[in-house]
């Protein structure tokens, strides 16, 4: 599964411009989690299937944003044929519901999400859906630390990285209704030293 992690850094202008000085930055953790389930069933001569997408994506400034749930639901006809039936989507009004764990396991409590039932033209307002999960790792920790260096006139930044990342299964609850899930999560720090001669 393809990993999604993205580092932000700003570098204050005063710092550029100082002379002889030395500044230490740490950026705001970032989480990047998402998770997914699928079900299908056989109506006449079509397939109609589900697909239920759980994501929390972070800010640019590092903090995480409420969690987001997607409800897609298509069928496939005997003879190919794929139909969109409904796309509902929403995220939630704040991000304290999500809590990551030491072992990057992943814990959404009980949450309210409005969803909004979008087509080709427009948006209007579905429902509201009451969203829990529970997910932890199923195999090792991943770990990568990276170094990069920039200089810019007399300044010199030197950035370390660390992004730990961990594939993940458990279960998603839509109001009251239990599925399984997977999944990943991953996690990234930042920090930065800026020496001006």
């Amino acid at each position: 599964m393809r990993r999604i992690a993205v580092a932000f850094l700003a570098v204050p202008i005063a710092l550029l411009l100082a002379v002889g000085s030395v500044a230490a930055d740490t950026s705001p953790n970032g989480t990047n989690f998402s998770s997914s389930s699928s079900s299908c069933s056989t109506s006449g001569s079509r397939q109609v299937c589900t697909d239920t997408n759980l994501f929390v994506f972070s800010n640019e400034d590092g903090s995480a944003a409420p969690p987001c749930l997607e409800i897609f639901k298509y069928s496939i006809s005997s003879n190919g044929r794929f139909t969109v039936i409904s796309d509902d989507f929403g995220c939630a009004a704040a991000s304290d519901t999500v809590a990551i764990g030491a072992d990057l396991s992943v814990e959404i409590s009980a949450t309210q999400i409005p969803l909004d039932s979008c087509n080709r033209r427009i948006c209007t307002s579905s429902r509201t859906v009451t969203v829990s999960a529970s997910d932890s790792p199923t195999g090792p920790i991943s770990t990568t630390v990276t170094r990069s260096t920039t200089k810019s006139g007399n300044c010199t930044t030197k950035m370390t990285t660390t992004d730990q990342f961990a594939d993940l299964a458990g279960t998603l609850t839509v109001d009251g209704t239990v599925v399984d899930e997977t999944g990943f999560v991953d996690v990234f720090t930042s920090t930065s030293t800026t020496h001006c001669k």
